[in-house]
């Protein structure tokens, strides 16, 4: 089968992604101006639950009740911005954008069509594009989601992940790319698929504060999430700081194979 060149593909993909501003309340009107913002990071898997917790995410199936319990767990604390991975199409991205009061967008890994990723937010979403980071393989097409809001007149773009563990160096070098602040403050998040010492995450952990090791100075506390910490969420070190971070509380344990991960973070003045 023709394939077209990496490069090529991400150039096509600039600028896909279905945004839907539903949000019918003003963030402004509801929230403190405490100016602390909540971001969460949440590998749903499909919404398939605990369902063959170990396996590849087209092999489970969307149990009753899972997408409402997702749900649950993310209002649980209430974030501003969410990147959700392993979205099983616009449908699950619909609903719990709906249940959340929040704006979304979602977009497909190039050209697996039956899934894609997902960011949730408060505020509204003004640009999207997307990039392909690895093509092919094992564990197929990933991209980088990339969302920039509008809060109070200034822009800050989230970008979501789902790395693979095959071209890891490549996927980082996809993405390194995308983390200038061109337009506003950058915030990095997703299932990166390794723990903090692997050692080809270095080029992001030297461009990016990693909010858990953050925390643990902070106020905060911080602990790993899903089968280690493989969930991250990156900021800017010249633009926030990082006031508290962590795992998803226990009592939410069961609604995916992967503990949905926050951070408070502030703008530095």
């Amino acid at each position: 089968m023709f394939k077209l060149p990496l490069i090529l593909l991400s150039i096509l993909l600039i600028g896909c992604g279905n945004v839907q501003n539903i949000r019918t309340t003003d963030p402004t009107a509801e929230k403190a101006e405490s100016g602390k913002l909540i971001f969460m990071t949440f590998n749903i898997r499909a919404a398939g639950g605990m369902q063959n917790p170990v396996s590849n995410p087209d092999l489970v199936e969307e149990t009753k009740g899972s997408l409402t319990k997702i749900a649950a767990t993310i209002n649980s604390v209430d974030p501003d911005f969410i990147g959700l991975q392993e979205v099983r199409g616009i449908h699950q991205a619909k609903f719990i954008a709906e249940q959340l009061n929040l704006n979304y967008v979602y977009a497909v890994h190039a050209r697996e069509n039956w899934w894609g990723q997902a960011v949730l937010s408060r505020y509204k979403i003004i640009d999207v594009r997307t990039k392909i980071i690895n093509l092919g393989g094992k564990y197929g097409d990933r991209i980088a989601l990339m969302a920039t809001m509008d809060i109070n007149g200034k822009k800050l773009r989230v970008i979501n992940v789902d790395f693979v563990p095959e071209n890891y160096k490549g996927q980082v070098n996809e993405t390194i790319p995308l983390l200038n602040p061109i337009e506003g403050p950058v915030v990095l998040l997703g299932d990166f698929s390794r723990r903090p010492e692997y050692a080809k995450m270095v080029n992001i952990r030297e461009k990016m504060m990693a909010t858990c090791e953050a925390a643990k100075t902070a106020e905060g506390r911080c602990a790993g999430t899903g089968y280690g910490q493989v969930d991250y969420i990156f900021v800017d070190p010249n633009n926030f700081k990082v006031l508290a971070a962590g795992p998803i509380s226990i009592e939410h344990g069961d609604v995916s194979g992967h503990k949905a991960y926050w951070a408070t973070i502030k703008p530095k003045d």
